[in-house]
């Protein structure tokens, strides 16, 4: 019996050590981190938010309802201003889908094939509420915020709190105090000191917002999403071309209603 339990002993410990075995794994080469200060961090997304006061670009333009599931591609051409002013003009094939207005105070948003606009105060949204049409819950309020984000620029009752990992460095805005709530926190890339990520929070804490950016070339973002969560929409949009700080006339802020198109008005207080 003795024998059969030594027998049995060296074939477990075989078995051990063949599942034991290192195995190879892909290799990740390591790199020197970047370092930088809070400051350093604070100054490049600043530099960045204050360095752009208009915004000129063409591309695609994707709408997502997630909620029921619906989604619509468009192409854009569109101009931004600091201040919260847009004209967004999104057509398929050669046919215009949507003009869309914002002043800064109000939003016009316009579409042919209804003969409606729908207009209200800026960061109202109308739900969409038919097949084709999930682009109807675009806010002008994010498209801008996205396309010329503010500075930080905390002031003397706000903090700012630091984080870095290996891909990138973050900075959180609150109010100074022992139990206060994020308002906003950005990313920046490690390497570049791009900022790649901006989220904006309610006053429970809850997310607003974020904005992803993406595909950099020549300082601008070539892609960016804008998320809404709560809401369930997604906008992405594509650039193949994007010019900044270009003339941009203060009529192309200026709302235009066609003879003929049923004027809805939106949110509470419009």
């Amino acid at each position: 019996m003795r024998w059969r339990a030594t027998i049995l002993l060296l074939g477990v410990l075989a078995l051990a050590s063949c599942l034991a075995r290192p195995r190879t794994i892909p290799r990740v080469p390591a790199r020197p981190l970047r370092a930088a200060s809070l400051d350093e961090v604070l100054a490049a997304y600043d530099a960045y938010a204050s360095g752009n006061e208009t915004l000129s670009a063409s591309g695609d333009l994707e709408v997502r309802d997630l909620r029921a599931g619906r989604a619509r591609k468009l192409g854009v051409r569109l101009v931004a201003s600091r201040g919260g002013k847009l004209y967004l003009k999104g057509s398929v094939a050669v046919v215009t889908a949507l003009e869309v207005v914002a002043d800064g105070q109000r939003f016009w948003f316009q579409v042919p094939s209804r003969k409606t606009v729908w207009t209200g105060l800026s960061g109202a949204a109308h739900r969409a509420d038919s097949d084709d049409a999930p682009y109807y819950a675009l806010r002008p309020s994010d498209v801008t915020s996205a396309l010329l984000p503010e500075p930080l620029a905390p002031g003397a009752g706000d903090a700012v709190l630091f984080e870095a990992d290996r891909d990138s460095f973050s900075l959180a805005l609150a109010p100074r105090g022992a139990r206060e709530t994020v308002r906003r926190r950005v990313w920046l890339d490690r390497d570049m000191l791009h900022p790649i990520r901006l989220r904006r929070y309610d006053e429970r804490g809850d997310l607003v917002s974020e904005v992803q950016l993406g595909d950099w070339k020549d300082g601008s973002p070539e892609r960016i999403q804008i998320d809404r969560p709560a809401e369930g929409y997604e906008a992405i949009l594509d650039f193949d071309k994007v010019e900044r700080n270009v003339p941009v006339p203060a009529q192309a802020f200026v709302p235009r209603t066609p003879a003929g198109y049923k004027v809805e008005q939106v949110g509470d207080g419009a």
